[in-house]
């Protein structure tokens, strides 16, 4: 006799399992997703990212989601998080909405001193989270998020200088 399972009772066999053997499971619904990213401190005021660019540690960030098509464009959810040693974050947001929600990352704060003026376009990242976008995950990358350094570095004439960002060819 051949018995057939499904799928929530196999669920339910593998969270024990796991509780028996002293591991911790979260339960992901399908309508939580994830928005990751970075954070990172332009030490050339250069407005994008360069070999002496580093990352920002504690840096505050806010997932910020409006209503599509909203008449007040109020913000009707929101969800902050902060990047770990590497300038990365990970930020939950539970019961996507897809198609009904325009979601945004925004820069909150920096904790390193001399770099925390937002930079204008890398302040914030749009992120798609249509459920039928045709990704197989849950989880979604919002572009890299910067601040500026007060005083560029004294390097930095020389690192940009190695981009050749005057020499492009004309068509």
């Amino acid at each position: 006799m051949m018995v057939r399972w499904s799928s929530a009772v196999l669920f339910a066999a593998v969270v024990a399992a796991a509780a028996n053997s002293g591991v911790l499971v979260a339960a992901v619904r399908q309508d939580d997703f994830f928005v990751e990213g970075s954070v990172y401190c332009d030490t050339c005021r250069a407005g994008f990212e360069t070999n002496a660019t580093t990352p920002i540690t504690g840096a505050k960030v806010r997932l910020e989601c409006r209503r599509y098509m909203s008449a007040s464009g109020a913000v009707e959810r929101s969800a902050e998080g902060a990047t770990d040693a590497a300038g990365r974050y990970r930020i939950e947001l539970v019961d996507n909405r897809g198609a009904e929600e325009v979601c945004v990352v925004a820069l909150v704060s920096s904790p390193v001193p001399g770099c925390g003026e937002k930079e204008l376009g890398r302040d914030r990242a749009p992120v798609d989270m249509l459920k039928d976008a045709g990704l197989a995950t849950t989880v979604r990358r919002a572009n890299p998020l910067g601040f500026l350094k007060d005083k560029p570095l004294p390097n930095c004439g020389h690192i940009l200088s190695s981009y050749a960002l005057g020499s492009a060819p004309s068509y």
